[in-house]
């Protein structure tokens, strides 16, 4: 199970926020399908080594990245694209919304089962991780980014400008810890910002 984790920052920066949304939902789902490999791992090989640092991976994506994408989107994305809308013409749009945001709240119902399980794991201790548990929630989110991508990426896309799309990058950096300023100096032909 080693060298499972990628934890690289994307090929897209702040300033294409639409690009850093659709490299987390990827990340989502590879992270979500681990699952079930470490479940069989598990099962095969009990908790060694690999299947600690996987769980602790997974852990980690699920408990930091995974909760400032969400905030990304209720914070930044969908409040933003929920004023642009009209109730009779956007009515799929809205209904939408609604559901993906009403999948936020059920899938951090069961990241937090899957979590309790996977802190047991990364203390060395062998405990089972139930595939149908694992099964809805890849599921779940399988079918949240398809709506999010399908339905409300267009959507968005139609409903926002340049100044809306810096503001989204601009707070998504700025969830991370990361100084806008910073990220918005050019850089020197040596790859470094200028003092």
């Amino acid at each position: 199970m080693t060298g499972t984790i990628d934890f690289r920052t994307p090929g897209a920066g702040f300033d294409e926020p639409i690009e850093m949304w659709r490299a987390c939902h990827e990340r989502v789902q590879r992270f979500a399908a681990l699952l079930s490999r470490l479940a069989v791992h598990l099962r095969n090989q009990g908790a060694d080594e690999d299947a600690r640092v996987t769980a602790t991976s997974i852990r980690r994506y699920f408990n930091e990245a995974a909760p400032r994408h969400h905030e990304d989107e209720e914070v930044d994305m969908f409040p933003r694209l929920r004023e642009r809308l009209h109730a009779d013409r956007d009515k799929t749009v809205l209904d939408v919304l609604g559901q993906v945001e009403a999948d936020h709240l059920e899938m951090a119902r069961l990241w937090r089962k899957l979590d309790a399980a996977l802190a047991e794991i990364s203390s060395g201790r062998a405990v089972a991780l139930e595939q149908p548990l694992i099964d809805r929630f890849a599921t779940m989110y399988r079918h949240h980014i398809d709506a999010e991508e399908r339905v409300l990426l267009p959507a968005m896309k139609k409903a926002f400008g340049k100044g809306d799309w810096q503001a989204v990058g601009r707070a998504m950096a700025e969830r991370r810890g990361l100084e806008w300023e910073e990220l918005a100096k050019p850089l020197s032909p040596k790859g470094r910002s200028p003092t």
